[in-house]
Formats: structure tokens, C-alpha cells, sequence
């Protein structure tokens, strides 16, 4: 078997085109794979009317390894005159319309950008870093046209660092499947708007949650969007005991200076006591904790109403949940702490979204799990200095998308 056939074999082409001839450069480590295109009519790309060629163009592109040389085919591509179209070049059996690299080399990017960081691959691969941004892009914009059409039914809006200096991408992802659905600059109402605008009214509607942060913004967005929201919009639990672990710590600080100013030392270097669920506490951090709580404390009293709140998750029926958690706030007004009486400020006006999280059952955790996951991206990569790269890579790992060429014939490991 001569070289040309055994290239052949590796590649196999449709009958209208062939390899003619492979060059092997040792010195350079290339296999140069020449092909033909050998009728002398072809389909236009834009309506597959068959029409004379009349002209070429050469390309290359780069190819699967062989043997650990570079291989790469060289093609004298044909023009067609398209009665309808015009000259248009006609499409390649090995590569996309836009790339310079075979099917076969892009799925073999891919396969190794899912495991590894843009930098290695393209160090591993002898590629440049914006030639491997380029397979991850048209990977993206692929998996985005086959996406079949969104119908989430729970779904999560949440922020991540972009950068320092408040710099912020929204995420919009569908809290069942763990998938990111969306992403864009900033974190105003005008970041997740398009995507609430892109869906139909019957999708719309069919949206059952819209999990969030209390971050104004996004409630104002699906306020104007999806209909009913009073009863779908959710404020995450993991939120409200943010808000109270804050209130907490700075009950806690505020309090440390003033019985600093008395010769009272008790408090410091109790933070970690304040914050930490008791149960998770050792036997005697826990003895300390009790200790402190049995004095008139304010802190003790605003960890009483954070320890509270995690009781009141367990109602199905709504009248109770709001009850509940009107009682608590009352509870919270009542102690004249001025930390407490915040909370319970913030909590009444936001009382419709927590009440239909403890109703739907509904949590933003998967989104949080996503933030957390974009992060260790962005750590892999040493950051982005672009921010279409930033969604690129968010949408390529975590968007649930088909991402490799249709025609390449890959099955993902």
C-alpha cells in the first residue's frame, strides 16, 4: 500500500475528489496531503443547483497528526457561477465553510478543550491561542443553532465576576437540567432582557420559577416578562441566610468595640462561632458558643433569629408559610437591634418571593453550583481579558450543547 492510499483510507472522500499526491517534509515534520476536486460541474453551496466550474482557489487546512508529523491538505477549490447566487466556492467534504481546520482536527480540539485549559491546548497542539479560541467559538455558535427551543420550566438568574471592580456577567440557566441557557454583560435589567424578549409568549407562560438573589434588576425583568409572576418569582433560602449571617457579623462587630471600650474582651475572636451552624460546631467551640448566649447579647439574639429562619423551609401550604414569616419579622422589629430591624425590612418587602420558594420547594442552587464552576474556568485559564471569550467558554462547558462538526462522524468519550 503506497502512501496515497493509505491517506485515502484515513480520509475517506466522496468519489468526486481524491488525494493525488503526499509529500513527506522530514526536516519540517509535515505530511502535505494534495487533493482535486475531478468533475467539472458542482453543487452551488447556497441552493445545491448543480452548475459548470469555472475557476479555483487554493486552501489549506490543518489535519489530524500523522505520525507525529503536522498534516495538511492543500486543495485547488473549485468556484461555481450560481444563476441565482452568483460565484460562490463550493463546500468541502472535510472542513466547514469558515475553518482552516478538517472536522476531524476541530472535534479533536474540542475533545481536549473540555479537559484541558485554552493555554495547554494550544501549547500541546502548536496552535495560537486565538486559533484555539476560534474552534471553541464555532463550537459554541453550532451547539447554539442545533439547541432545540428552550421550554425551562424553573429557571435561575444569577451574577459571577467577570473581573475585579465589579465587573459582572449574568447567567441565566434551567435549574432542572443544570444547563446555562444565557449570558451577558453586566447585571442590570438590560443584561437579562433579551433573553426573556427572544422567547415566545407560549414559553413564557410556561415558566413555573424564576429562582434569583434579591437584586432588583432581575425581578423588575421577570416582573415585565413572565406572566404571574407572583406566584414563580423565588427568592433562594441560601440568600436569606446570607442576609442574616451579614446581620450577624455586624451585630457582632459593632458590639465587640463597645464592650472593648468596657475592658470586655468576650467577644473577640468569635466570629467563627457566630457563623458556623451549631451542629457543626466541636464540643467545645459549641460549650464557648452556649456561654455567650446565655448573657444579654445582641448578637446572641440576632443568631437567634438566623438559627430560627432555618426552620421555617418545611411549609406546603402558603397562608402558613406567610404567616410564618411574618411572625418572624415581627420577631426581628422587635429586638430594636439595628441590624435585626433591617433584615426585617428587607424581608417584608421581598415576602412574596420567599413564601413562593418555600411553596415551590424551589432553590437556586444549581446556579450557585454553575458560579462556582464558571470560577474554577476562569482560575484554569488565568482570567479573561475578553468578555465574548468569557461567554464562549461558559456556553461551551456548561450550555449542555452539540458541539462537534454534524459530518465529522465523532462520538464524545
Amino acid at each position: 500500500m503506497d502512501a496515497d492510499e493509505l491517506i485515502a483510507r484515513t480520509m475517506p472522500l466522496p468519489p468526486e475528489w481524491r488525494v493525488t499526491k503526499t509529500e513527506v517534509r522530514t526536516r519540517e515534520k509535515v505530511v502535505d496531503i494534495h487533493v482535486e476536486y475531478v468533475r467539472s460541474e458542482a453543487p452551488c453551496p447556497e441552493c445545491a443547483s448543480t452548475s459548470p466550474t469555472y475557476d479555483s482557489r487554493r486552501r489549506k487546512w490543518r489535519h489530524l497528526d500523522l505520525l507525529d508529523h503536522q498534516a495538511w491538505i492543500t486543495c485547488d477549490v473549485p468556484r461555481v457561477r450560481c444563476d441565482e447566487h452568483g460565484a460562490r466556492q463550493i463546500e468541502v467534504p472535510w472542513a466547514d465553510t469558515f475553518s482552516r481546520f478538517t472536522r476531524g482536527f476541530e472535534c479533536r480540539v474540542i475533545d481536549w478543550l473540555l479537559e484541558s485549559s485554552a493555554s495547554a491546548v494550544a501549547r500541546n497542539m502548536s496552535l495560537s491561542w486565538d486559533q484555539v479560541a476560534g474552534v471553541q467559538q464555532r463550537a459554541v455558535e453550532r451547539g447554539l443553532v442545533r439547541r432545540e427551543s428552550l421550554r425551562p420550566k424553573r429557571i435561575g438568574i444569577d451574577e459571577t465576576s467577570f473581573k475585579r471592580r465589579h465587573e459582572y456577567v449574568s447567567i441565566v440557566s434551567d435549574i432542572e437540567t443544570g444547563h446555562v441557557l444565557y449570558v451577558a454583560d453586566g447585571r442590570s435589567q438590560g443584561s437579562v432582557d433579551p433573553f426573556f424578549e427572544a422567547l415566545s409568549p407560549e414559553q413564557r407562560e410556561a415558566v413555573e420559577v424564576v429562582a434569583m438573589d434579591m437584586h432588583d434588576p432581575y425581578v423588575n425583568a421577570a416582573i415585565e416578562h413572565i406572566p404571574g409572576i407572583a406566584t414563580k418569582i423565588c427568592f433562594d433560602r441560601f440568600h436569606i441566610a446570607q442576609l442574616l449571617g451579614n446581620a450577624v457579623d455586624a451585630t457582632r462587630r459593632a458590639e465587640t468595640k463597645l464592650l472593648a471600650a468596657e475592658g470586655d474582651d468576650s467577644l473577640k475572636g468569635s466570629r467563627y462561632l457566630w457563623l458556623k451552624k451549631p451542629e457543626s460546631l466541636p464540643k467545645r467551640l459549641k460549650a464557648q458558643l452556649n456561654s455567650l448566649r446565655a448573657r444579654s447579647l445582641h448578637v446572641a439574639q440576632v443568631w437567634a433569629l438566623k438559627d430560627a429562619a432555618r426552620r421555617l423551609w418545611h411549609y406546603r401550604s402558603r397562608t402558613w408559610a406567610t404567616k410564618a414569616w411574618t411572625a418572624f419579622c415581627d420577631w426581628a422589629a422587635s429586638t430594636g437591634i439595628p441590624a435585626a430591624t433591617k433584615v426585617s425590612r428587607t424581608l417584608r418587602y421581598y415576602m412574596i418571593g420567599i413564601v413562593n420558594a418555600v411553596v415551590h420547594r424551589a432553590t437556586n442552587a444549581s446556579a450557585e453550583g454553575i458560579n462556582s464552576r464558571v470560577q474554577a474556568l476562569k482560575k484554569r485559564a488565568n482570567g479573561y481579558r475578553n468578555r465574548a471569550r468569557f461567554r464562549d467558554a461558559i456556553l461551551f462547558h456548561l450550555g449542555g450543547l452539540d458541539l462537534y462538526p454534524r459530518a465529522s462522524h465523532h462520538t464524545k468519550p
